[in-house]
């Protein structure tokens, strides 16, 4: 019964759009462009968007308009894909990275704390899972460092804490709508910032000009004023963006029916000592990107992935620790330095999750791990 581990959603309205797409001027910063950033608006209830051609693009954003100077450094945890890292690296900062909290793999707010210097100016946190951390605490210690506090929400688009939105807690949030994402445009991005940064941003994603001014009539002409980068999605791809967010409740919905389906077939397994099911806090709503499970050990997960691929069944392991890597060694880390990031990466597996999976194949899926273990 081969299961796929990513499956697109195809929304009902993305012909049409497509084709009103075609017949327009493709134009950056068009039409559907506009469409997505007041959906955002509306459902997030956050200011209008920057969208980018990726989430990497939107934390290279962030941190642009920063001014980081030789020495600044941002904190960011270790267990993360490496597109923080590089935007901290490529704004001129020293990435500093931290543990994560075992139950929810998202950033130890202690650990980060320990880190704070007089270098330090921002920390990233990454809403794993799209679960976050304590958010209300790491607020309230940013604010009183004095640190510029940044959400790498890419897995969390529909996602809370306490009733808000992942991505508009911070002084930026940005988004992912990879083609493994809930949402997804094939490639695109998207960064919200508070109020204070937004010309800043706006400047530096357009090369550093004064283009978006220029085109609302508050200049003759457009001109080089600051430092930047292109850093603008498509039409075309804001188009496909469009249609699916228009779906975003019926997505979210799917996915989130698969990950209980997935909790109360294991919940015995758990209950055994077995396993450990992925943890949700009371504070936080997911929006079903990814469910996973944590095993006792690398041979564990070893085994019970290679049954699982033996019976079509596509189950994933997940990041390297950035502090694991090649750029992490070279950085000064040590493969032992955050224990927890470590664990992670032994034994977190995760399970196929996407909105063409049914409840039964769901069930099946847990069925033959079990009889893995």
């Amino acid at each position: 019964m081969p299961i796929s581990f990513y499956s697109r959603f195809r929304s009902p309205h993305e012909r049409e759009l497509i084709e009103d797409c075609l017949m327009g001027p493709m134009a950056s910063d068009g039409d559907c462009a506009a469409r997505v950033q007041g959906l955002f608006q509306s459902r997030l209830h956050t200011n209008l968007p920057f969208l980018t051609p990726s989430c990497t693009h939107a934390l290279e954003l962030a941190l642009g308009v920063l001014h980081l100077k030789s020495g600044d450094e941002v904190i960011l945890p270790s267990y993360n894909f490496p597109s923080a890292g590089n935007a901290v690296l490529l704004a001129g900062g020293t990435p500093v990275l931290c543990d994560v909290d075992p139950d929810t793999q998202n950033l130890d707010i202690d650990d980060m704390q320990r880190r704070i210097t007089p270098r330090t100016r921002a920390v990233i946190t990454v809403h794993y899972g799209a679960v976050s951390c304590d958010m209300d605490r790491l607020v309230r210690l940013a604010n009183e460092a004095g640190l510029i506090l940044i959400e790498d929400a890419a897995q969390a688009v529909g996602a809370f804490y306490k009733g808000r939105h992942l991505g508009t807690i911070g002084d930026f949030g940005a988004y992912s709508f990879h083609s493994t994402k809930n949402i997804s445009c094939g490639e695109g991005g998207a960064l919200t910032c508070a109020e204070k940064y937004r010309q800043q941003a706006e400047l530096y994603r357009e090369c550093g000009t004064n283009r978006s001014g220029y085109l609302r009539g508050e200049s003759g002409r457009y001109a080089w004023t600051s430092r930047g980068s292109s850093l603008i999605l498509s039409e075309w791809c804001a188009c496909l963006l469009y249609a699916q967010l228009l779906s975003l409740e019926e997505i979210t919905s799917r996915r989130l029916e698969l990950c209980e389906a997935y909790r109360q077939a294991l919940l015995p397994l758990e209950e055994s000592g077995r396993l450990r099911l992925m943890s949700v806090p009371p504070d936080c709503s997911s929006n079903g990107h990814l469910f996973y499970v944590r095993f006792d050990g690398p041979g564990t997960l070893g085994r019970v992935q290679n049954r699982l691929h033996s019976q079509g069944i596509d189950a994933r392991t997940h990041y390297v620790p950035l502090h694991m890597s090649p750029m992490g060694h070279a950085l000064g880390y040590r493969d032992d330095d955050l224990p927890a990031s470590r664990r992670a990466y032994e034994t977190l597996l995760r399970l196929p999750v996407h909105p063409n999976l049914s409840v039964g194949e769901a069930q099946q899926v847990a069925q033959v791990l079990a009889h893995a273990l």
